[in-house]
C-alpha cells in the first residue's frame, strides 16, 4: 500500500459543467483501492478566479507528490495553467497531463512546456498507477508503456499501451469522492469507443474503431449506487451507446428488475441511424425512464456528410427524429453549420433541416463552425491540403470555396443579436433560441435584411415620434455591412 496524495484536476472551459468529470472517477478508482489518497477538484463548474483561489488552496492544503490534469483540446490552455500554478507553489510536484490532446500531442506539448512532466497517452488506470509506483520508488520510468516524459531534456515516448481487454477487470468509477449536489447529472459509462470512422472524429485516435463493453450486471448496480447516493439524472457517456439493440435491452431489463424504470431520467448519446434500423430502441429506451438521445445530425446536405464519412442521410435524420418523438424520446441534434467544404447552399441545407426537426419536436443545438481537432482525418487532410490554420491554441480551416471564417461568425453574431432583442420575453426563449437564430441566419445568407427585423427598424425609426435606441441603429448598420461584405 502507498501512503501518498494525488490530486486530479478537471480543468476549466466554460465554467458550467453539469456534470462530474467522469474519466478522472475512473483514475481515482484503482488508486483509492491501493490505498492512495486521492483527491479530485473541477474546475469546470467556478469562475476562472474562484477556480485559480480553490486549485492553490488545495496544493498548498494537501501537498500533492503527483497532479493530474486531462485535458481536451478546447480545454488545453486551462490545462496549462494549472500545471503552470502547481510548479510555482511547489517546483517537485509532478505534473502529469492526461487525455485526448495528450494521446495526440504529447511531442509538442512536452517540447513548449516545461511545467508539463509526463503526458500519459491513451487510456490512463493502468498507466496511472505504475507511474506512481515507479515515481515513488526512484526507478527509471523507460519500462512504462503509453507515456512520454523528458530524460536528461530529451523527450522520450515510450510505446503504446494496449487497450484494455476487460473492462469488467477495472472497479466502479469513484464517485463518491465528488460532491454530486453540485451538479445537475451524473455520469456512468457502459462501454469505451466507436464502430465508425466519422473524420472530425478524435475518437479514433484512441480507441481505433474498437468497441468493448462492461457487463450489464455491473452497470445496473452503479446506477442503484448513483440512485441512492441522490442522483435523478443519469447519463451514459458512451462514444456511442445505441450500436446494439440485444445490449440495450439487456441493460434496460436490469434496470427495470432493479426497480428504477421511470424513477431516474436517463440520457445518452448515439446515433440515429441506429434507431432507424431498430426502431424498437427508441421505444425500449423510453419506457425504461431514457428521456433524451444526443445525436450528431452535423450537416442537412448530402454531399457534406458524405465529406465528413457520417455514413448517414437528411432522410435517416427525418425518419430516426420522427421515431423517437413517436416514442416520447427528444432527439437532441447538434449541427455543424460550416465546414471546409460548406457552400452558402450546403448551410441552408442544413439551417432548413434543423429548423424541419425541430418543428416536428426535436432539440437542435449547432456549432458555429467544424473544430479540426489534430488526431483526426479532416485535420490531417487539411494540414496536406494547406487549408488548415491555427492561431493561440484554436484550430481552425480555411474554405475550399473561398468563404470568409470571420463572415460567418459575424453573420451567427448578428442572428444571434436580433434574437435576443426580438424574442427574448418569449416565454419558451431558451428553447427556441436556436431555432430562432437560424431562421434569422438563412435570410442573412441569402444577403437580406431579416423581414422580421426590418419591420422592427421601420416601426421604430418613421414618423413623428421616432424612439429608435441607438443599439437598433448600430445593428442595422451592421447588417447592411454584413451583407455588402458578402
Amino acid at each position: 500500500m502507498i501512503k501518498m496524495n494525488l490530486l486530479l484536476i478537471n480543468p476549466r472551459y466554460n465554467g458550467c459543467s453539469e456534470i462530474p468529470p467522469l474519466s478522472l472517477e475512473c483514475l481515482a478508482a484503482p488508486l483509492l483501492t491501493e490505498g492512495m489518497d486521492v483527491s479530485i477538484l473541477d474546475l469546470d463548474i467556478c469562475s476562472e478566479e474562484e477556480g485559480h483561489n480553490s486549485l492553490s488552496d488545495m496544493i498548498l492544503r494537501l501537498q500533492p507528490r503527483i497532479l493530474g490534469v486531462t485535458a481536451m483540446s478546447h480545454s488545453f490552455s486551462s490545462a496549462q495553467r494549472v500545471c503552470r500554478t502547481a510548479k510555482k507553489l511547489d517546483q517537485t510536484v509532478l505534473t502529469v497531463m492526461g487525455g485526448i490532446h495528450a494521446t495526440v500531442m504529447s511531442d509538442e506539448i512536452l517540447r513548449e512546456n516545461s511545467h508539463i512532466d509526463v503526458c500519459v497517452r491513451g487510456e490512463g488506470e493502468v498507466t496511472l498507477s505504475e507511474l506512481i509506483h515507479y515515481f515513488i520508488s526512484g526507478q527509471a520510468l523507460s519500462d512504462i508503456e503509453g507515456i512520454s516524459y523528458r530524460e536528461s531534456g530529451k523527450i522520450t515516448h515510450n510505446k503504446d499501451r494496449a487497450l484494455l481487454r476487460n473492462l469488467n477487470e477495472l472497479p466502479n468509477p469513484a464517485h463518491h469522492i465528488i460532491r454530486g449536489e453540485k451538479y445537475r447529472t451524473r455520469g456512468i459509462s457502459s462501454s469505451r469507443g466507436c464502430y465508425h470512422n466519422c473524420n472530425f472524429c478524435s475518437i479514433q485516435a484512441q480507441y481505433h474503431r474498437t468497441v468493448r463493453i462492461r457487463d450489464a450486471a455491473a452497470i445496473a448496480e452503479e446506477i442503484r449506487t448513483l440512485f441512492y447516493g441522490g442522483a435523478r439524472r443519469i447519463m451514459f457517456t458512451d462514444d456511442n451507446f445505441t450500436f446494439s439493440l440485444k445490449r440495450i435491452r439487456e441493460l434496460c431489463g436490469l434496470i427495470e428488475c432493479i426497480g428504477l424504470a421511470g424513477k431516474v431520467e436517463f440520457y445518452a448519446e448515439g446515433r440515429i441511424d441506429d434507431i432507424c434500423r431498430n426502431p424498437i430502441m427508441a421505444c425500449v429506451l423510453s419506457d425504461t425512464g431514457f428521456k433524451g438521445l444526443y445525436i450528431g445530425a452535423e450537416s442537412g446536405s448530402a454531399e457534406i456528410l458524405d465529406y465528413y464519412n457520417k455514413g448517414t442521410s437528411p432522410e435517416d435524420i427525418t425518419r430516426g427524429v420522427a421515431q423517437c418523438i413517436e416514442q416520447n424520446l427528444t432527439p437532441v441534434a447538434n449541427f455543424i453549420l460550416f465546414g471546409p467544404k460548406d457552400t452558402i447552399g450546403t448551410m441552408k441545407e442544413t439551417i432548413r433541416l434543423a429548423r424541419q426537426i425541430f418543428e416536428m419536436g426535436a432539440e437542435i443545438v449547432y456549432a458555429e463552425t467544424l473544430i479540426p481537432y489534430p488526431g483526426t482525418p479532416i485535420h490531417e487532410s487539411l494540414a496536406r491540403d494547406g487549408m488548415f490554420e491555427e492561431q493561440q491554441g484554436i484550430y481552425y480551416f480555411k474554405s475550399y470555396y473561398g468563404i470568409e471564417i470571420e463572415w460567418i461568425l459575424r453573420l451567427c453574431n448578428i442572428a444571434r443579436v436580433i434574437t435576443e432583442l426580438l424574442h427574448r420575453e418569449d416565454k419558451y426563449f431558451s428553447y427556441k433560441k436556436a431555432y430562432f437564430e437560424l431562421g434569422y441566419l438563412d435570410e442573412l445568407l441569402s444577403g437580406h435584411i431579416p423581414a422580421r427585423f426590418n419591420e422592427f427598424y421601420n416601426q421604430h425609426s418613421s414618423g413623428e415620434r421616432a424612439v429608435l435606441p441607438s443599439k437598433i441603429e448600430e445593428i442595422h448598420e451592421y447588417i447592411i455591412a454584413a451583407i455588402r461584405n458578402a
